[in-house]
């Protein structure tokens, strides 16, 4: 059921291809029960932080997942990688469900499956040398150990720049941009298939984000990897990705390949999103649409359209009737009244 009461139409997934796609999410929801009031008599809610979505990544495909903070994006990818279980909804990686899987099956398909962490100083442990951190899985899954694991994560160190001098070194001993790459090797060294890398370059300074990210895409390419990318920043997603979805409080509001949605968005949450990306031409005559406010409460939920209290473009319709998520033109999906010309 949507805010105002009537059925929500569940939302497709991208069009079908002449292959069945690695990942398939199908109408996913993660809603956490909370008080609104301290103490055991307070009023119960629930927190809808992923909100019955759907969307598929091909293989070989880097597919990213955009929006503000608090969107969703990271609790999306949790539920995908089942360090989640969700309300409802379903996972399905080449052809077989992986929500819910029982622990041991689940640390065989970490194998298949890594994560790049926003943080990289958290993600690692503060008491190991670096060259052991990125032998640890290694251990773990039993594919190597001792002077064979220190080998194998020399080589994968190596392999993403990073020089002999860091290898014995402790995370806090490294700047930002090594300890990045320190993180992506500890994910790559398992030879995964899918990664998925949740805004990887924001704790970065700008000097070195390029620098991280074209290494993120030259990897994803040598090692033919799948990949979800995690962003709030949409002249990132643009380099990097080739199929994007907009979240907006738990929501996908728009899905589209990269050139239809950066050239022709049809959202205005993510015409206001691009509206804010830098352009190399300064003397091109553009108009910046500001969105009003803050995004309003996953507890408590505006209704009608989620994006209706800060839209630039809002109709009445807008703000009683939850749109459907559903095709504007071929490969283009997108939840708005005004777009489909229902206002």
């Amino acid at each position: 059921m949507n805010t105002n009461g009537t059925t929500d139409t569940s939302p497709p997934v991208t069009p079908a291809v002449t292959t069945e796609p690695q990942l398939m999410v199908s109408e996913l929801v993660r809603h956490y029960p909370v008080r609104q009031k301290t103490g055991i008599f307070g009023k119960k809610a629930l927190l809808k932080a992923v909100d019955n979505i759907s969307f598929q990544v091909n293989k070989g495909e880097t597919f990213g997942l955009v929006g503000e903070s608090g969107c969703g994006k990271s609790t999306t990818a949790r539920l995908i990688l089942d360090i989640e279980r969700p309300t409802s909804g379903k996972v399905v990686y080449k052809g077989r469900e992986i929500t819910n899987l029982p622990s041991a099956e689940r640390r065989r398909l970490a194998r298949q499956m890594q994560y790049v962490f926003q943080d990289p100083l958290g993600a690692l442990d503060p008491r190991m040398k670096i060259v052991e951190q990125v032998a640890e899985p290694l251990v773990i899954h039993k594919i190597a150990s001792g002077s064979r694991a220190r080998e194998m994560a020399t080589e994968m160190l190596f392999s993403l720049d990073l020089k002999s001098h860091i290898l014995q070194r402790y995370p806090h001993e490294l700047s930002g941009g090594q300890r990045q790459r320190a993180v992506l090797a500890r994910a790559l060294i398992l030879g995964p298939e899918f990664l998925i890398c949740d805004e990887p370059i924001s704790a970065l300074d700008v000097s070195i984000q390029a620098q991280v990210l074209n290494l993120l895409t030259e990897t994803s390419r040598h090692m033919d990897l799948t990949t979800i990318f995690i962003s709030h920043d949409m002249s990132v997603v643009r380099h990097s990705c080739s199929q994007v979805a907009v979240m907006y409080l738990g929501k996908i509001v728009e899905l589209a390949p990269n050139d239809t949605l950066f050239q022709a968005p049809a959202h205005p949450y993510t015409q206001a999103l691009l509206s804010a990306v830098p352009i190399p031409q300064p003397d091109l005559d553009r108009k910046r649409i500001l969105l009003k406010g803050d995004p309003p409460s996953p507890v408590d939920l505006p209704t009608g359209c989620r994006f209706h209290t800060r839209c630039h473009a809002v109709k009445p319709i807008c703000r009683v009737e939850s749109p459907e998520f559903k095709q504007l033109q071929p490969d283009q999906w997108v939840a708005c009244h005004i777009a489909h010309g229902d206002a």
